[in-house]
């Protein structure tokens, strides 16, 4: 049975409306949410009397923590343009309205994604091989064609934007350094790099309007001076937006949904050979064996790799040699289509402290998900509630629109006069309004995966149709692309303030 517990009368020492744990794009992304959303709910009460302590309300405190250094972004390190991120329309709206896209250099709009199957598109696969089905032979063809399985097109309006997640992650940060040093509701906000929270106390779900969350935060690192270093502090509200390792989700104990691929991604920023069109289309080739590889467009004359492969092979790919891994790339996309998909010249090399280094790298792929991403004065955010495969594109999205999702929520809470560390009041239309978006992509990306690598004739036929017969193509296209550009999330959010 649930109890009601006496709120709190003055606020403690040490104490924060709401601690945000991890300082990534997400991590930041909430930071900056809230801190707009402070200062939103400030101007539509103008007029309303207001104190010192008054104003800024619930979120007069506001704290972000992270282990790790400040993000800052080089362009000249080519490792900081390892890591890419493909950013909808939608989510490009919420991160301009939050501060951060205008201060980026690159985001390079794409206008078309083009999608193939060795099935039917693969140069070295054999008739045999391809189809020993008279029925599927011809309707596929006995040979390999370069036309897409499926292709998106929109010349009117981007599909997506890439960006360098270093510099995303980096211009966020500022927005949110910025809001502290010039916003004067910002006074009591507190942003901790290299440092992290321990001891985390969490109070029983049971219990409404209290105790506090409790926590404390040390310096990053270990010995007696970290020791020493450690404060108290309390909360209302804590954020785990630490990405897939979480340490709040272990705090939780929350239930999830785990799958480990056996595979990996490898990571790669390529030069390419100059093209008419500017190079504004994303390309992803599907294998038999269930490899996928992303082909994504970064500038005129370089692009982002990513290949889901296998262990070993990934890691032969990392000890290949310049031209071996570029034979190899090729192979795998440049040689689909010679016509469409661009030429790769070379990986990007530099030589640091006498070795020489690429830029390229690799890292596992699970799926990882909660059932519930609350409990009492707890939320989990993005890849900590919610790690996906990379190939459909949208893992930093999804994180963006639970930041979306949770200030639209947070927002209805507090003008309700309702306590923001509430189960009931914010975690569960929270946790609801995650898997309204979350729920479909997942499920439909696993079933894509699924049917790609166990049914490939089935899926090059289905792909087909929908790409070239007229209704499937009109209505099935733009069903996908409402999900996929985010357009859905945006109609069932539309009374956002981040969404205006």
């Amino acid at each position: 049975m649930l109890r009601h517990s006496p709120r709190m009368l003055s606020t403690p020492q040490g104490y924060h409306d709401v601690v945000v744990s991890g300082g990534g794009l997400v991590g930041a992304a909430a930071m900056a949410s809230l801190q707009q959303l402070r200062r939103h709910l400030h101007e539509s009460s103008a007029g309303m009397a207001q104190t010192p302590e008054t104003a800024g309300g619930p979120l007069k405190s506001l704290l972000m923590v992270d282990a790790s250094k400040r993000p800052t972004f080089n362009a000249e390190n080519m490792m900081h343009k390892l890591r890419t991120v493909s950013v909808t329309p939608v989510s490009s709206k919420i991160l301009d309205n939050l501060g951060a896209w205008g201060k980026l250099k690159t985001k390079h709009s794409y206008y078309r994604m083009a999608v193939r199957h060795e099935q039917m598109n693969g140069p070295h696969l054999s008739q045999a091989e391809r189809s020993q089905s008279f029925f599927m032979s011809s309707i596929l063809g006995a040979k390999a064609t370069a036309e897409p399985a499926l292709e998106f097109t929109d010349l009117r309006k981007p599909v997506g934007f890439m960006c360098y997640n270093t510099e995303l992650n980096s211009a966020m940060v500022d927005v949110v350094a910025e809001t502290v040093e010039t916003d004067p509701l910002a006074a009591g906000d507190k942003l901790l790099f290299e440092s992290k929270l321990d001891s985390i106390k969490l109070p029983p779900s049971s219990v409404i309007g209290g105790p506090l969350g409790e926590a404390m935060v040390a310096t990053a690192g270990a010995g007696a001076a970290a020791e020493a270093a450690k404060a108290s502090l309390q909360y209302s509200l804590l954020l785990g937006c630490e990405g897939r390792g979480s340490p709040l989700r272990d705090v939780m104990s929350t239930a999830s949904v785990q799958h480990d691929y056996a595979q990996v991604a490898f990571v790669s920023d390529v030069r390419i050979e100059k093209i008419d069109d500017g190079n504004v289309c994303a390309y992803q080739n599907f294998f038999r064996d269930g490899m996928i590889i992303a082909f994504l467009p970064m500038s005129e004359d370089s692009a982002n790799i990513v290949f889901s492969t296998h262990p070993d092979h990934a890691l032969k790919m990392m000890q290949m040699t310049q031209a071996e891994l570029v034979e190899e790339l090729n192979n795998r996309l440049h040689r689909f289509a010679p016509h469409d998909i661009p030429k790769i010249l070379e990986v990007p090399e530099e030589t640091v402290d006498g070795r020489t280094r690429r830029a390229n790298g690799k890292f596992p792929l699970k799926l990882n998900f909660v059932t519930s991403p609350y409990t009492s004065r707890a939320l989990l955010v993005g890849d900590a509630a919610h790690g996906i495969h990379p190939f459909a594109g949208q893992g930093l999205n999804l994180g963006i629109y639970d930041v979306c999702a949770l200030a639209d929520v947070m927002e209805k809470a507090i003008r309700a006069g309702q306590d923001i560390g509430s189960p009931a009041a914010v975690g569960q239309p929270y946790g609801g309004e995650m898997a309204a978006h979350t729920g479909p992509m997942i499920a439909s990306m696993e079933a894509i995966k699924h049917l790609m690598h166990g049914l490939p004739g089935l899926s090059c036929l289905g792909m087909k149709a929908l790409n070239e017969l007229p209704v499937l193509s009109t209505f099935g296209k733009d069903a996908i692309f409402q999900v996929s550009s985010g357009a859905t999330f945006a109609a069932r959010h539309k009374g956002c303030f981040l969404l205006e």
